[in-house]
């Protein structure tokens, strides 16, 4: 009987131990939830491309506003910039841009507010077209039009954009981003810059109506 419980108590033992072992295994194979998966070695960088996602590479030309500047055989001008609170977005407001674009080749070609413009903050921060101020515009404002607008040759467009932006509530300096591509929806080698100051934002949307 003794050598029966000895034995049975060996046995116990060592199923213990194969437990412990094999617990300590898959934990140490499982990954750490805790660590994140993106590289916080090089904050800096990080930060730098997120500010200038757009025109970081870019050749840029400044221009003032309400004047022409042209790059790429592109006639650039920024004439009016309305701001308007944006609906259902707290702290927020919609920016809206009338310009004029001159098209000096013989071949025209197709400009969106996705692809050819942003607008940078006084932080450097630069923001690409928002949906829901494009959604808006087309809904409420029948003098904006919509994307694709097409450039005609050795024409012109000018007018408010639908592609509006999402800025900070207040926000009263501003610098407009224009890529002129041509017919090279991909060409980012050169971006007018517009410089706007809160004297020439405008709170009032009935030029918009």
């Amino acid at each position: 009987m003794n050598k029966f419980r000895l034995s049975a108590l060996i046995l116990a033992l060592t199923l213990s131990a194969v437990c412990i072992f094999s617990c300590a295994e898959t934990n140490s194979s499982e990954p750490d939830t805790n660590t994140s998966v993106i590289d916080t070695t090089n904050n800096a960088d990080t930060t730098e491309t997120v500010q200038n996602k757009y025109s970081g590479n870019s050749k840029k030309t400044d221009s003032a506003f309400a004047q022409e500047a042209e790059v790429n055989n592109t006639v650039f001008r920024l004439n009016d910039v309305v701001r308007i609170p944006a609906p259902n977005v707290e702290g927020s407001d919609f920016i809206y841009l009338n310009v004029t674009i001159k098209n000096k080749v013989d071949l025209e070609y197709e400009i969106s507010s996705m692809n050819n413009f942003f607008i940078a903050l006084p932080d450097e921060t630069e923001v690409s077209m928002d949906v829901r101020a494009k959604l808006y515009a087309i809904q409420n404002y029948p003098r904006c039009t919509d994307d694709n607008i097409t450039i005609p040759a050795n024409g012109e467009f000018s007018g408010f954009l639908a592609g509006g932006f999402l800025v900070p509530s207040g926000t009263d300096s501003l610098t407009v981003g224009f890529f002129p591509t041509l017919n090279n929806t991909k060409d980012a080698s050169n971006v007018i810059l517009t410089s706007v100051s809160g004297g020439n934002i405008s709170d009032s949307d009935l030029v918009m109506r």
